[in-house]
């Protein structure tokens, strides 16, 4: 039997979507169950529609402008739409608000029951909807120009800043610069899962790294620097206004389960400290933050997503 449920973000920038179609080990609070990390498995064929209607395809795979990269914590999804109607009413209603989530369709092939949740550790993907109400908390849809503003930041090496960690018995971290170079690497170069930017959370999302709105690089002294293009919109009106008003500082959101750290005094400190998101907060206290710094966005990254006016042919991204 073929089943539903409402997933990941969803990003559109000029005629490309992009984002998160699940996250691994979400639980939906209206159906109870989570999928396992990598349970959803590709279809010979896996199409991209408006409401799961059929006859408005605007994407699929393989060869149809939809390329899926399934990794341990979540399936994530990167599509050119063509000029055609369906994805012109896609985009539309992504704008407008109209659409909030994407859905999942997909077969069960293998799940148990823990503690009350349905727990999916295999499923067939068969097809992906952009729909209108999320069952998973994280999921939400945002269309977004850039605002042709960048925020640029640095996350220093070797040196005490204040931690936000939950951890009660540190007040400060410290990134040593060996690991935060691999963070970066594993970050922007592997690839291996999506980071984003966010203005305070999770839930004001304003870049992506699979969208080439989010990037960083290690700089010669052993600072991280990101970028993160400022997006038009709710968020990116408060990040601006925050940097304007009081001060903004760009902190990591660093993977816990996967980080390797020490106490030393009130300080802890990362020698590995692998990278989830950055998140942006007002601040009138930095504590070791360095100030970011607003620009206008580069001028090869401010138009790269624009519709053109020519026809162009489909092609994997």
């Amino acid at each position: 039997m073929s089943e539903r449920r409402h997933g990941g973000e969803l990003r559109a920038e000029g005629r490309r979507l992009s984002g998160t179609v699940m996250r691994y080990g979400d639980v939906s609070p209206s159906h109870r169950e989570r999928f396992e990390p990598g349970a959803l498995r590709l279809a010979e064929a896996v199409h991209l529609d408006l409401h799961h209607d059929a006859e408005r395809a605007v994407a699929w795979h393989p060869g149809g402008g939809l390329t899926l990269a399934n990794g341990r914590d979540a399936l994530t999804m990167r599509a050119e739409l063509p000029p055609i109607p369906a994805a012109d009413r896609a985009l539309a209603e992504v704008r407008s608000g109209s659409v909030t989530g994407l859905s999942v369709e997909f077969q069960a092939e293998r799940e148990r029951r823990e503690a009350g949740i349905r727990v999916i550790e295999a499923a067939t993907l068969n097809g992906i909807g952009i729909v209108r109400a999320p069952s998973y908390g994280q999921s939400q849809v945002e269309a977004r120009a850039r605002s042709g503003r960048t925020l640029r930041a640095r996350i220093p090496a070797g040196r005490n800043v204040a931690c936000r960690c939950s951890g009660a018995s540190c007040r400060l971290a410290r990134f040593m610069a060996e690991g935060l170079a691999e963070a970066f690497e594993e970050a922007f170069v592997e690839a291996k899962r999506e980071v984003i930017a966010g203005f305070g959370s999770y839930d004001a999302p304003l870049a992506s790294r699979s969208a080439g709105t989010l990037r960083g690089r290690i700089l010669a002294g052993g600072d991280g620097e990101v970028e993160i293009d400022i997006p038009e919109g709710t968020a990116g009106a408060a990040t601006v206004a925050a940097h304007d008003a009081a001060g903004v500082i760009v902190r990591p959101h660093i993977d816990a389960t996967a980080a390797e750290s020490v106490i030393e005094g009130e300080t802890r400190v990362y020698s590995r400290s692998p990278i989830r998101a950055f998140l942006v907060s007002a601040t009138d206290a930095r504590e070791g933050w360095p100030a970011p710094a607003l620009v206008a966005t580069p001028d090869e990254l401010a138009h790269a997503d624009a519709p053109r006016t020519r026809r162009r042919a489909w092609r994997i991204l």
